[in-house]
């Protein structure tokens, strides 16, 4: 028996690692933790910024880990990554051992079942080595409950550590608890006495942070996390993906909790724990992030009492051991191939913004460009910048944010992350502000910066080029005094993003949608005279598209993308002498101007060869 399982548990490994292997995902919210680790290194503390202590991590166990490895040498990204996929592999190793040894006189077929749902299942493989600490949580929080069951005062350090290394484990301990005792497996005054060693444990840390940053909860819970009707429906919106992806559309979890009579006692402990901990994750709005994250590390105890029901519901049936296998073949197969699509486009998208966001941080040191600035995603960014000051628009390092939202109505987005404070962004008067859409406006965060004047009036359209990669943001091109408040309402906004979106889809209304931004308070901001310009050309009216275009320049001293751009109309029109008039001293300014032109075919900057069109320019 054991060398079958141990053949078994082989082959659930080399299918967890190939999976893991096709996402190949590297989190840019890893690299926030990265920076902690090398701040902390360098002997500059457990900070983000330079001589700030806010606690912009709720991992504080990963991020000791790290630093202890990669103080041995160790490369940093590389022991994440690695750390990651043997704690996937260990969870495995878990959910083995607790299918042999509380669910007694069962054979192979059934050991392997639940352990065979995990290594199937696409999250925990797509977390496995994306460089944060959801393998780590999910390795410990199995063993708690593994070793909780039977010993419970043999968790007690174990679920210190889960708690190190995520908030969620004081929940943990807390469901435990009221688990045993809603099955009357522990009594009360045990329960009490189990959490109050828990809790000394963990006071030698709640004295750090109170000491250290002033605070007990992380800064990221206060930035990502709420009460609300919003945020219940973003975490029922967020349960019923997970349910679609990975429950059967309920069915999985509907069958043990029918069948809840029949079940076995570890079965029903972690069913309790699964939903109380599922009650949780809704009511404080889900993850902002994709892919399933903050469900893995409960899978354990949703698998085990569906293959506990499984089993109870083929007994006593003709070749019950053969219809059981095919039944959790198929919900592993399920569980595989319906979110497979979206973890992989999931997947994608994360390892663009990563390449996109490192190489421009490495950009910023290159041309040493830049000291300060603002970003609604901060990770690689942050990371490669060196020792850059960085605003997180969304609050995760940033404490003003995360604790005092601004509240502006009316505001539209898709975006979960619903904390912003443009007047705090604006008051640090950053030399440059990205925006994750690059000059688009999507987040909340992003989107208020424009209903205020200080930041349509001094900042311009810019860019940095580099290793294939054009990378466009927003920079202070003179200065202003202090923050005054919005002047404009939320529609204004939303009706620019909305008219950016038709782009190529329906021009002579993203024309009109713009030009109603202009006329109704946005004149006063060169990007907007840019791209409603951009717009017009589009839409096939050259003689507005030319009126925009020089007014944003008029009112910007000239900015590169705006010039270039203005070039490639110039070239169109046949204008060669003015666009080499501007083109020229440009070139000679601008750090990556050459390398841009170049690989757009335009070697030099006085040749009349043709311009690339002005949508190849402007994105």
């Amino acid at each position: 028996m054991r060398k079958l399982t141990g053949s078994f548990l082989i082959i659930l490994t080399a299918l967890l690692v190939w999976q893991f292997s096709t996402f190949n995902v590297l989190q840019d919210d890893a690299f926030i933790s990265f920076r902690y680790v090398r701040n902390f290194l360098d002997g500059l503390g457990l900070v983000f910024n330079i001589g700030e202590r806010v606690e912009g991590y709720s991992n504080f166990l990963w991020i000791i880990l790290l630093a202890f490895l990669a103080k041995l040498g160790l490369p940093l990204i590389e022991t994440a990554r690695s750390i990651g996929i043997l704690a996937a592999i260990g969870t495995l190793g878990l959910c083995t051992y607790a299918a042999r040894n509380y669910y007694p006189q069962r054979g192979w077929l059934w050991i392997a079942a639940a352990p065979f749902l995990l290594a199937a299942n696409g999250a925990l493989a797509y977390w496995a080595g994306s460089g944060l600490e959801t393998s780590l949580f999910t390795f410990l929080a199995a063993a708690a409950a593994v070793t909780y069951f039977a010993r419970p005062n043999h968790s007690l350090l174990l679920l210190a550590l889960a708690t190190l290394t995520r908030p969620e484990g004081g929940l943990l301990a807390f469901l435990f608890g009221i688990s045993g005792i809603l099955l009357k497996q522990k009594s009360w005054k045990a329960t009490l006495t189990f959490w109050g060693g828990l809790a000394l444990l963990l006071l030698p840390f709640a004295v750090f942070k109170w000491v250290y940053y002033g605070s007990l909860l992380p800064n990221p819970f206060y930035a990502k996390t709420g009460f609300s009707t919003e945020y219940l429906q973003g975490g029922l919106e967020y349960f019923g993906l997970f349910l679609k992806h990975y429950g059967g559309y309920g069915l999985f979890l509907l069958l043990p909790l029918l069948l809840w009579k029949k079940l076995s006692p570890f079965s029903r402990f972690s069913l309790l724990v699964f939903l109380g901990y599922t009650l949780y994750l809704i009511a404080i709005g889900g993850d902002v992030l994709k892919a399933h994250r903050f469900f893995v590390p409960i899978l354990l105890l949703l698998y085990l009492p569906l293959t506990d029901g499984l089993q109870k519901l083929m007994e006593k049936r003709p070749r019950q051991r053969l219809v059981f296998a095919a039944a959790v073949f198929l919900v592993g197969l399920l569980s595989y191939r319906l979110p497979k699509s979206y973890l992989d486009a999931a997947a994608f998208a994360e390892r663009g913004l990563v390449a996109k966001m490192g190489n421009l941080g490495r950009l910023f040191v290159r041309h040493d460009y830049a000291k300060s600035f603002a970003a609604s995603t901060i990770g690689a960014l942050a990371y490669y910048a060196g020792n850059r000051r960085v605003i997180d628009m969304l609050g995760l390092t940033e404490r003003e944010v995360a604790r005092n939202p601004e509240k502006i109505e009316g505001i539209v987005s898709s975006w979960k992350e619903r904390h912003f404070n443009a007047r705090h962004v604006l008051s640090q008067k950053p030399e440059v502000i990205l925006f994750s859409t690059e000059l688009k406006p999507s987040s909340p965060a992003e989107r208020a910066l424009f209903l205020y004047p200080e930041f349509r009036r001094n900042y311009r359209l810019e860019y940095l080029f580099g290793d294939g990669h054009l990378s466009i943001f927003y920079r202070k091109f003179k200065d202003y005094g202090e923050v005054t408040g919005p002047d404009q309402p939320a529609r204004f906004v939303n009706l620019l993003n909305d008219g950016l979106n038709l782009t190529n889809v329906d021009n002579a209304r993203a024309v009109s949608m713009l030009y109603e931004v202009i006329s109704s308070g946005g004149a006063d901001c060169p990007a907007l005279n840019l791209m409603t310009g951009y717009l017009f050309s589009l839409a096939g009216q050259p003689e507005s598209c030319e009126t925009y275009l020089r007014k944003g320049l008029a009112m910007d001293g000239g900015g590169p993308l705006g010039t270039w751009y203005y070039c490639a109309f110039l070239y169109e029109r046949k204008r060669y002498a003015e666009a080499v008039q501007l083109l020229s001293p440009m070139v000679e300014a601008h750090p990556t101007a050459e390398a841009f032109l170049e690989s757009r075919g335009i070697l030099r900057p006085t040749q009349k060869t043709a311009f690339p069109p002005p949508a190849t320019l402007f994105p």
